[in-house]
C-alpha cells in the first residue's frame, strides 16, 4: 500500500514538474539517470585518479607492467590493484550504459 502511495506521489510529482518545465516525463526521467549515471562515474574517476597519481600510472595494465619490471612488488600493491581493475570495470560499465541512454 506504501509503495503504491509513493509511486503515486511520484507520478504527480513528475507530472508537476513535466508541465511547469515544458519537458516531457520520459524526457525528464532520462535526463535524471543520466545525470546520475555521470555523477557516479565522476565519483569513479576521482577514485581511479587518485589511485593513479599514488603509483603513477594510467591504469591497470600501467602498474601490472610496473609489477612485472619489479619496480613495485605485487604483494604491496594488490590490493589497490584489485581496487582499481574494480574501478575501472565499473567505469566502463556506466560509460556503456550512458551510451544507451
Amino acid at each position: 500500500m506504501q509503495e503504491k502511495l509513493r509511486d503515486i506521489n511520484m507520478n504527480i510529482t513528475l507530472h508537476k514538474i513535466s508541465k511547469e518545465m515544458g519537458i516531457r516525463e520520459d524526457e525528464i526521467i532520462t535526463g535524471g539517470v543520466r545525470a546520475y549515471i555521470r555523477s557516479e562515474l565522476g565519483k569513479i574517476e576521482a577514485q581511479l585518479y587518485s589511485l593513479y597519481r599514488n603509483y603513477g600510472i594510467t591504469s591497470t595494465a600501467d602498474l601490472e607492467h610496473k609489477i612485472e619490471k619489479g619496480t613495485v612488488i605485487e604483494s604491496d600493491v594488490f590490493e589497490d590493484l584489485t581496487r582499481i581493475d574494480y574501478l575501472e570495470a565499473e567505469k566502463n560499465k556506466l560509460q556503456r550504459l550512458i551510451k544507451t541512454i
